[in-house]
């Protein structure tokens, strides 16, 4: 039967830990580019790409809990990924687990499992 999996991978980068609220950095985590962002509700993980024509969040700034894209003012809610009014399609969210031993970001993957085995 087929399986949905998350893979944490754990964060080194220090700035994360020390992130002010409503403020936000870059961080490759796993091979993905991902936008961290620390808002009154908590703290998210965003890939780092704008649908609208995929570039990076950085210059990009938070406003009334969102993070606003700098290049067409784009807003998205770091909890969901969701565009602000439907303003465009949503950008893809990971969760984020603060642990004894750090912080994780999960990364979504199916697997097929077999006899109680994953398969890969």
């Amino acid at each position: 039967m087929w399986v949905d999996r998350i893979r944490w991978a754990r964060v080194e980068d220090p700035r994360a830990h020390a992130l002010a609220q409503d403020t936000h950095l870059r961080l490759t985590l796993a091979g993905h580019v991902l936008r961290l962002v620390r808002t009154q509700a908590g703290l998210f993980a965003l890939e780092d790409r704008c649908p609208h024509q995929g570039r990076s969040f950085e210059g990009g700034w938070c406003e009334e809990g969102r993070l606003v894209c700098p290049w067409h003012r784009f807003a998205f809610d770091p909890a969901t990924g969701r565009a602000r009014n439907g303003s465009t399609v949503n950008v893809g969210t990971h969760p984020v687990e603060q642990r004894q031993d750090g912080l994780y970001i999960g990364f979504p993957y199916t697997t097929f499992r077999l006899f109680g085995l994953d398969l890969w």
